[in-house]
């Protein structure tokens, strides 16, 4: 299984909320800092019955660079995908605008407000 985990510098809680909302995610579990409520250790949440792991430490150890890589979601339908990329657009800075390409009927590839490299398609 390969398992995908990110790194949010503070902002977990944040964007746990906001994946939830696009994706009608499920929380698994939110395990806290202790001493420090607001941070979040280790959390599970799952998008598509698909496993992200998430948390508010490890990007500051002088290696990980954002980059290289993109989360890509498949959705059954556009009006799916338009509400997900509607809820999750605010902030966001866009790669490829919406759009029909030769492989799918409806395509967007963004970054979230988190730093986070996304590409949508049906």
């Amino acid at each position: 299984m390969l398992t995908t985990h990110l790194y949010f510098n503070g902002q977990c809680r944040e964007a746990i909320e906001l994946y939830v909302k696009a994706f009608n995610a499920t929380i698994k579990t939110i395990i806290a800092n202790p001493g420090q409520e607001e941070l979040v250790v280790h959390a599970e949440i799952l998008i598509h019955n698909q496993l992200l792991m998430l948390n508010d430490f490890g990007d500051n150890d002088g290696h990980s660079k954002s980059g290289g890589y993109q989360l890509a979601v498949s959705f059954d339908n556009e009006n799916d995908l338009k509400k997900a990329y509607s809820v999750m657009k605010d902030g966001s800075t866009t790669i490829s605008p919406m759009q029909a390409t030769d492989y799918s009927s409806c395509v967007v590839r963004f970054v979230d407000k988190f730093d986070v490299r996304w590409g949508f398609w049906v």
